[in-house]
């Protein structure tokens, strides 16, 4: 291939027969080239838009429904009934079979609860959890475990509906 780059510039210029319409035929080329990049990136854009808004919206309704299971339940007229919401965070938390016992107080609104192998940022859960159903600690025992370099605690302690 021999390229003459007198014959290109002929091109270019138009002085070649023909060369006005290869002309129009590339730059006609280029512009669909150009809009067809142009609109795949804004779809592209778009389609990572839908994706984070998508992704906002499913945080959102997660957020929404733990705060619904946090909130004291405003349909029973402000009576909190503490072995349910015990019982709730204690599931929330997963302190399973680490609650050794829980037992309601002869006046029906206190119970006694027994804790063993509780991490401090789950006793912290526990007790901001409780706080927001409406749950106070009235009394409580707190023994440190050591275990390796940790403290883990054993509770006991009553709790009462807030007055």
């Amino acid at each position: 291939m021999n390229f003459d780059v007198n014959k290109i510039r002929g091109i270019a210029r138009g002085e070649v027969s023909g060369s006005a319409r290869f002309m129009a035929l590339l730059l006609c080329a280029a512009g669909v080239w150009i809009a067809s990049s142009w609109f795949s990136g804004m779809a592209g854009s778009a389609s990572s838009s839908l994706a984070l808004s998508q992704t906002r919206y499913a945080e959102l309704n997660r957020l929404a429904a733990e705060y619904k299971v946090l909130a004291p339940d405003s349909a029973s007229g402000g009576e909190v009934d503490v072995m349910t919401a015990f019982a709730q965070v204690s599931a929330r938390i997963e302190l399973g079979n680490r609650v050794t016992r829980i037992s309601p107080m002869m006046d029906g609104t206190r119970c006694f609860v027994e804790i063993n192998r509780l991490y401090a940022e789950e006793l912290t859960d526990m007790v901001r959890e409780l706080g927001v159903r409406g749950i106070k600690i009235i009394t409580a025992e707190i023994f440190t475990i050591p275990v390796g370099e940790e403290r883990l605690f054993r509770l006991s302690f009553t709790i009462g509906a807030e007055a």
